[in-house]
């Protein structure tokens, strides 16, 4: 925000546009700051329409070396039937830097003191072309176009977007939807497979990797891993999905989880397209390979993936009231799931 230089609108060029604004005959009233004070240095009638009384006269104003801040009388109405101005600020190279520092300093008290809704559009510039009606012309297209984004800002639109789509998909089993949103890629036979060996008693592994490749879900790997050696287990420089069979070492009990990671360090491509179809992802993992997730998590840090965590997390399951509150405070509802953070966030801690 700019610092305010003081210098306050006179009484003359109160009281000049205030008639302006009620007769409407002015087309041009130059402003200029003079012996600390903000004052009429030049006006115009209307003429003709707009476009001709612009092209005509603007130039006029312009002075090599002197700012100046400059009003248009446009030829469209408000609803309240006055006339839209146009407010231009034109603070040349070759001014003194005084002269600069006042004016870039001032603009907002002179419209503000006028009445900024007055003031439907402005131009600001430092030479007496971006002011011709050439300039004016450009900055209107200028305007109406919307800005051009780069190939990464649009992925991160995408990303953001398929990120919004999917979130509703982690707010618990008690509001089981009917359908899957975002993108819903196939599972391979070797990644049901895998996941369905999870169910079996007589299992040689608790962990589970998939990943996306050509557009179908594929198992990454399959492992006998320890609730601590997961953050070494998973991929750490691409997202994964992971479905691994939690034992509580309290009460030897099962749990099978379902884990996003997506590290910072991903892809915005990859981002978008995992962030997208996890939901699918589980919805077919249920389906195709008979197992149940009883909790999901999602992170952008393995090193969140901790023992204590999962302890914290699952072991006190069975104690409602204290987990029912701790969960209502991340959002989540209780029995429900654990309300993730999005791709490049660190999840809530814990008190």
């Amino acid at each position: 925000m700019s610092h305010q230089s003081g210098i306050q609108v006179s009484e003359e060029l109160s009281k000049l546009f205030a008639d302006a604004v009620s007769s409407g005959s002015s087309r041009i009233i130059r402003v200029s700051i003079e012996h600390e004070s903000l004052v009429p240095n030049g006006t115009l009638a209307v003429k003709d329409g707009f476009e001709e009384d612009y092209k005509n006269n603007i130039e006029q104003y312009l002075d090599t070396t002197t700012p100046a801040y400059i009003f248009v009388r446009l030829d469209e109405k408000t609803s309240t039937n006055e006339y839209k101005w146009l407010f231009l600020c034109y603070v040349p190279d070759h001014a003194k830097v005084r002269d600069k520092m006042l004016y870039a300093s001032t603009r907002a008290t002179l419209t503000r003191e006028l009445g900024d809704y007055r003031f439907v559009d402005s131009i600001y510039g430092t030479e007496k072309s971006e002011f011709t009606w050439e300039g004016y012309k450009k900055h209107l297209a200028h305007k109406a176009a919307e800005a051009p984004l780069t190939r990464r800002e649009q992925e991160l639109v995408e990303v953001k977007a398929a990120e919004a789509q999917t979130v509703s998909d982690y707010q618990g089993t008690t509001t089981r939807k009917s359908f899957t949103p975002g993108i819903a890629f196939p599972l391979t036979e070797k990644a049901v497979e895998a996941l369905s060996h999870l169910a079996k008693e007589d299992r040689s592994f608790n962990f589970v990797s998939l990943h996306l490749d050509n557009e179908k879900i594929d198992l990454d790997k399959t492992a006998q891993v320890s609730t601590n050696e997961l953050k070494s287990t998973i991929t750490d420089n691409a997202p994964r999905f992971t479905f691994y069979l939690y034992k509580s070492s309290a009460s030897e009990k099962e749990s099978l989880v379902f884990i996003y990671t997506c590290p910072s360090s991903s892809k915005i491509r990859e981002r978008m397209l995992y962030s997208s179809s996890k939901a699918g992802v589980i919805t077919a993992a249920e389906g195709e390979a008979s197992i149940k997730i009883v909790k999901k998590f999602e992170t952008s840090d393995l090193s969140d993936l901790t023992a204590d965590y999962f302890a914290e997390e699952l072991d006190t399951a069975q104690e409602s009231s204290t987990v029912g509150e701790r969960i209502q405070l991340l959002g989540g509802s209780k029995g429900g799931f654990k309300r993730p953070v999005a791709p490049g966030r660190r999840r809530p801690t814990h008190a």
